[in-house]
């Protein structure tokens, strides 16, 4: 079981020219401490010539010392700046090589500039090179996963083109990071919403509850959550399944997968909307979302389209990752050997949603091609999360802690059908 990591965007964004200036403060310090070494070593000598003793010797040592920690830390940081500049250059690099005239002569002027950074500094570009080939890429994890599952039945060869077609693809088509203040477009369906169950429940306090709440196999897919406040005001929760399968998958089949992925209204999208206002949400309440694999994505189109007040997203394999404005917190669970978090090509490069907004990813094992996907493994990343002392954990703390506060927790579970187009209840 591999451990988590959390991170921002796919990108690390550092600023080269405060690292260059830090560097340059560093070296006039260096040079102050360096005049002292000299002062001390002066007075060293002074001292042995009138035959008395003194503590310049080791005051001297000590500034030496300063000298040689400030000289390495000077070069550390502007190998370090080179380096973050470099790995940038060869980003730009390949993004400009295949455009029009203008862009390759945009290629031409960073590939020297490229080439005289490296020169300046050899260690840096090694470690620029290093990251590079060290940059995590989903796509080549999932193969390298598929190509041994395959090897015995001879597909892996089949398998692994199919993935690199599949990349470039779907990160040509560029329906995995839904921007802000975008909308579903299609006429709406107008699907079964029928309430399963009824009861009273508490409110979570972890991730790992948010996940125990999301539906599975069992009856419902839809579950919603009014929490009544001190106030007489209504706080809501909306936990979503994943694609379901067989007769009674509703209207979470596959059949709302694809629409939805595309940009486009789906029955499942519409029946979440529908259990929402059954249970009492109405446009702008505040609603926690979160769901797994089609539901994330749900959640995800919930936030965007601004119906709600949506304080935290919690999503779990989900296929793409929105841009849901700078108010709501964003926490992004995937399985590097899960492959419908691919459908996401990685997402947005930088960070998006609230500050505090994160990415845990971790490889499961073993046989991941077989489980990564399954929420039980997504429960466990969770509780995992949850232990976690990293710092953006607490605003994630902070906004399901004010669900504790509720006087009364009320629980719904809906179940889905299909229904008709909005034309065809019109008499379309």
């Amino acid at each position: 079981m591999g451990e988590i990591e959390i991170r921002g965007g796919r990108v690390v964004a550092v600023d080269t020219e405060t690292l260059r200036h830090a560097a340059a403060q560093a070296a006039l310090s260096v040079a102050d401490a360096d005049g002292l070494r000299a002062t001390l070593a002066h007075a060293e000598q002074l001292a042995r010539a009138a035959v008395i003793g003194g503590g310049a010797p080791h005051l001297a040592a000590a500034a030496g010392e300063v000298v040689a920690s400030g000289t390495r830390l000077t070069t550390a940081l502007r190998d370090a700046a080179t380096a973050y500049e470099l790995v940038e250059l060869r980003a730009r690099t390949a993004l400009a090589g295949g455009g029009d005239e203008h862009d390759r002569r945009d290629a031409v002027l960073i590939a020297r500039r490229a080439e005289a950074l490296e020169a300046s500094s050899p260690a840096a570009a090694a470690v620029a090179r290093q990251v590079i080939a060290d940059a995590p890429d989903p796509f080549k994890t999932i193969a390298g996963e598929l190509w041994w599952a395959t090897l015995a039945a001879g597909l892996a060869p089949t398998v692994r083109g199919i993935l690199r077609r599949g990349e470039s693809e779907i990160r040509a088509w560029g329906r995995g990071a839904p921007a802000e203040g975008s909308r579903l477009v299609g006429a709406p369906v107008r699907p079964i919403v029928v309430p399963v169950r009824s009861q009273r429940g508490t409110a979570p306090a972890t991730v790992a509850d948010v996940a125990r709440r999301v539906p599975g196999d069992g009856p419902g897919s839809i579950r919603v959550e009014r929490y009544t406040m001190p106030d007489g005001g209504r706080r809501f929760a909306l936990y979503l399944s994943g694609t379901r399968f067989g007769r009674d998958a509703g209207t979470f089949g596959l059949s709302s997968t694809l629409p939805l992925y595309a940009g486009m209204t789906s029955s499942s999208y519409e029946a979440s909307r529908i259990a929402l206002q059954q249970a009492g949400a109405e446009p702008g309440d505040s609603v926690v979302v979160s769901g797994h694999s089609q539901g994330a994505m749900i959640a995800s189109r919930i936030a965007l389209e601004d119906e709600y007040d949506v304080p935290l997203i919690v999503g779990f394999g989900n296929p793409v990752q929105a841009d849901v404005g700078a108010d709501t917190l964003q926490v992004d669970l995937r399985h590097r050997d899960d492959p419908v978090p691919l459908l996401a090509a990685g997402g947005h490069d930088t960070e998006i949603g609230a500050p505090g907004s994160m990415i845990v990813e971790r490889t499961i094992d073993p046989v991941p091609w077989l489980n990564s996907h399954q929420m039980d493994e997504y429960t466990a990343t969770s509780e995992m999360l949850d232990l976690s002392t990293d710092p953006r954990m607490d605003g994630v703390r902070e906004r399901l802690g004010e669900f504790a506060q509720a006087e009364s927790v009320e629980v719904f579970l809906y179940a889905t059908a299909g229904g008709v187009s909005a034309s065809s209840a019109d008499g379309g």
